[in-house]
């Protein structure tokens, strides 16, 4: 009775679909959402360097902390090219996000009641703000303490002394360093001026050392030319120096992964409310879900403690909120 009730409260706009009409849907949808970060791929190929400007500031700063070259490593010619294409790729996806996710909740929706179909509608802004809350959320604060774990980490290790000693002299060979015949005192040295910022018309051949960029800079005839200095008392045993292309995938991999698991709650709400499972059984596993959560987590997070706190412990957090909301008692469609 109950069921003859909901049949004629919700229904179907169209007869049931086969599985090869199902397929045909989805190469539509698939179709569409390909079309679509092409066409914003191409339209992303001359901004995308801004956007390469404002991915790579977090690890800019956490080097020049860690006083590590400011620079990204090039090993194959075409490696500059392929990298602009990521974040061209990185940009459309970014931008085209909102027309996929709606796709995708589109297809999904092919298959649900009429009253269904309209509550699942309603979840694309809010799937699409949650995506865009991930990525901000991955940028602003796991990125930062991720990078600042990986290249600290490289940059505690002290370098050893690479003075040998006799036995070692007498074994690989060498000698002792010969002291010098005559030093010029400091007194006599030329003194070089430290600013903290770069003088407005400095004249050719200026020299200066700006503290603030930890730079050694000379003024040439039309423009200035600099050489990055790292402290004296503090070498690491290593040198932090990311490929471009390894950087680039690393940030995209920890986009997709923030940007979809903060879907955590869409994902338990639809689930209930669609019938699929029960809410009472997933009360029941949550102790299974927060280990797949962790393991998730795991694999998707970089290897320190922090990062991974930061993402299995959003997602917990998102599936209790996704709890509550689909606890919450629907209302009932008036009555024709």
């Amino acid at each position: 009775m109950a069921a003859t009730e909901r049949k004629q409260r919700d229904p179907i706009d169209e007869s049931r679909m086969s599985i090869g009409e199902h397929l045909e849907e989805l190469r539509t949808r698939l179709i569409r959402s390909l079309t679509a970060l092409v066409v914003v791929c191409v339209a992303c190929i001359w901004p995308a360097k801004f956007l390469l400007s404002i991915i790579a500031r977090p690890v800019l700063i956490v080097l020049r902390k860690h006083d590590q070259p400011m620079s990204f490593l090039q090993t194959a010619p075409t490696e500059a090219f392929l990298m602009y294409v990521k974040v061209v790729v990185i940009c459309g996806l970014l931008i085209a996000a909102p027309y996929v996710i709606y796709q995708l909740w589109s297809f999904v929706a092919v298959g649900l009641y009429k009253r269904e179909k309209a509550w699942v509608m309603r979840l694309v802004p809010v799937s699409v703000g949650l995506f865009f809350a991930g990525v901000v959320f991955m940028y602003t604060l796991v990125l930062p303490v991720s990078l600042n774990f990986l290249v600290g980490f490289g940059a505690w290790l002290p370098m050893p002394s690479a003075q040998p000693n006799r036995l070692e002299q007498m074994l690989i060979g060498g000698r002792d360093s010969a002291a010098p015949t005559s030093q010029m005192s400091l007194a006599e040295a030329p003194a070089v001026p430290v600013l903290e910022r770069d003088p407005e018309s400095p004249p050719v051949g200026a020299l200066w050392f700006n503290d603030s960029d930890r730079k050694l800079k000379l003024r040439g005839v039309e423009e200035t030319f600099s050489l990055q200095l790292l402290r004296d008392a503090h070498h690491s045993m290593v040198t932090t120096h990311f490929k471009i292309g390894e950087y680039l995938t690393f940030v995209l991999v920890m986009t997709l992964a923030f940007g979809l698991a903060f879907q955590m709650p869409l994902i338990v709400i639809f689930l209930v409310r669609s019938g699929i499972v029960k809410l009472e059984v997933m009360r029941r596993s949550r102790k299974i879900v927060v280990l797949l959560i962790v393991f998730i987590a795991g694999m998707l997070a970089p290897p320190d403690l922090m990062s991974h706190l930061l993402l299995s412990g959003p997602m917990w957090l998102l599936f209790e909120l996704g709890l509550v909301l689909a606890a919450r008692k629907q209302p009932e469609p008036a009555s024709d």
